[in-house]
């Protein structure tokens, strides 16, 4: 799974440019501003995403870290996933059609997973060896709480381990490569085969990791010594 990443950057052009021409909108920068430094994003947090409308336009925009599939009924709490199952993304009706439809990239400086068992688990911080950033692959609804700031929602796709992660979690987020960006993103690409030719995990070596102080596991921390090794800071 995927429950905490990290995003840093200086300048919104860098996420643009990373995501091939995407144009941030005027909520995203309201939001997050021209630079933005999270290191300890959470579920609920309103969060970069890139979509493709059926103009061809690439929008960097924010969206709730929370997939909003339906309305609730009143005086009852949404159900919000935060990650989706590549081998449930083509089969569950909950998520058939945004995976058709509503693809979208979440952009991420690096994520945490846990490892061990309950009780005793120790934090690793996973970050990329080849950019700055991370695309995770994502679909969203048109659809957030009424009490986001954001219009959208979002929610990571995972698969099984690569040989980095598969002592540390049984999923990891899939991470698409550059080259993919743009068949992924298109909305015209509806065939489910297609599609799922992109689940899967990255590399070994596109990724690094080490493990971190347990202070990620408290949301409130949020300061760049979560992402240095433990005992450095």
């Amino acid at each position: 799974m995927c429950g905490r990443y990290t995003l840093t950057y200086e300048k919104v052009t860098e996420l643009e440019e990373f995501l091939h021409s995407a144009e941030a909108d005027d909520l995203l920068k309201h939001i997050s501003g021209t630079s933005f430094a999270n290191y300890n994003a959470a579920p609920t947090h309103n969060l970069p995403a890139a979509y493709e409308n059926q103009d061809g336009d690439r929008i960097l925009t924010s969206m709730h870290w929370g997939f909003m599939g339906w309305k609730p009924k009143p005086g009852t709490k949404p159900f919000l996933p935060i990650n989706t199952r590549d081998d449930s993304v083509t089969e569950k009706p909950m998520w058939k059609k945004a995976f058709t439809a509503n693809r979208c990239i979440i952009p991420a400086s690096g994520f945490y997973e846990w490892s061990g068992k309950k009780g005793s688990k120790t934090p690793h911080y996973i970050y990329p060896t080849r950019d700055k950033f991370l695309g995770f692959a994502g679909i969203y609804s048109d659809m957030a709480p009424d009490d986001s700031e954001a219009q959208l929602s979002f929610s990571i796709i995972t698969t099984s381990p690569n040989s980095v992660m598969k002592n540390i979690h049984d999923r990891m987020p899939v991470i698409l490569h550059p080259s993919e960006f743009d068949d992924w993103l298109n909305p015209n690409n509806r065939d489910p085969d297609f599609l799922t030719d992109f689940l899967h995990p990255c590399p070994d070596d596109f990724i690094s990791e080490h493990i971190v102080s347990k202070q990620v596991g408290n949301v409130r921390n949020n300061h760049e010594g979560l992402i240095q090794k433990a005992g450095l800071f």
